[in-house]
């Protein structure tokens, strides 16, 4: 019996040293992970500092702001007028003008990008202004 005595006495050491070199094992993947992990937070910083840069190049673009202009016509008897250009490809009846109870004018207003524009204004969908085109520089 002795000897089953001491293989049990054996055996309980070996687990000891086994439970002992464990717990190093474990301290010392700790210490490694947060070395690991410190460079993984600064690249994450990088990416947002590239990501917020374009953002404020795609700005620039909207400089260039469209600017709303005034059409006014004298055309009394019609009872539609629109303004027909080279902004809106011409479109008869795209950009209309509301007639002004007060003064008899015909006004609208469109928002063009910087440009110089050829137009006409278009009475009651047929009839067109004589002459040359009128321009107008933005």
């Amino acid at each position: 019996m002795a000897k089953a005595t001491a293989k049990t006495t054996k055996a309980p050491a070996a687990k000891k040293a086994a439970v002992k070199a464990a717990p190093a094992k474990k301290t010392a993947t700790k210490a490694a992970a947060p070395k690991a992990a410190a460079p993984k937070a600064a690249k994450p910083a990088e990416k947002k500092a590239a990501v917020k840069a374009p953002a404020k190049k795609a700005a620039a673009p909207k400089a260039s702001k469209k600017v709303t202009v005034v059409f006014e016509a004298n055309c009394p008897l019609a009872t539609t007028v629109s303004v027909a250009g080279t902004f809106n490809n011409w479109a008869i009846d795209k950009d209309m003008l509301k007639k002004d109870k007060k003064t008899g004018l015909w006004v609208g207003k469109v928002a063009l990008d910087a440009g110089c524009y050829e137009y006409k204004f278009v009475c009651d969908g047929q009839y067109w202004d004589e002459g040359d085109n009128k321009i107008k520089n933005v």
